[in-house]
């Protein structure tokens, strides 16, 4: 059977979206040796999120919608790592905003949890 949700239609997809939104603003802020290329592997974990959920919801069966949730899981964990050190460089004037975006990283972490474990139905 062929599954086949809208990805616009998933609140996970337009937090993940967000998330990379921000995640795009708070690297055009970093500054110092190898901001460009800090920036650039942020900004990249944050529109794979986003990107592997639009793709788990083209037409294919269930295992491959929680395949690409899986790659979306594994991208949110790369960006939390990425936003550890995004800390550890940035000091304090980043700090909300780096917290922030953590914060709703997780929040997309255990949305795809859930959605693996129930998938839209066929």
């Amino acid at each position: 059977m062929v599954l086949r949700a809208n990805a616009g239609r998933l609140r996970v997809h337009q937090i993940a979206s967000a998330v990379a939104v921000d995640a795009v603003g708070l690297a055009q802020t970093f500054r110092g040796p190898g901001r460009f290329a800090r920036g650039d592997q942020l900004v990249r974990a944050a529109l794979s999120i986003a990107s592997n959920i639009a793709e788990a919801c083209g037409p294919g069966t269930v295992p491959e919608f929680r395949q690409f949730l899986r790659y979306a899981r594994g991208s949110a964990h790369e960006l939390r790592s990425q936003l550890a050190i995004a800390r550890a460089f940035g000091g304090p004037s980043n700090e909300r905003v780096i917290r922030t975006l953590a914060d709703r990283t997780t929040l997309v972490i255990k949305m795809l949890n859930h959605l693996e474990r129930h998938p839209p139905p066929t």
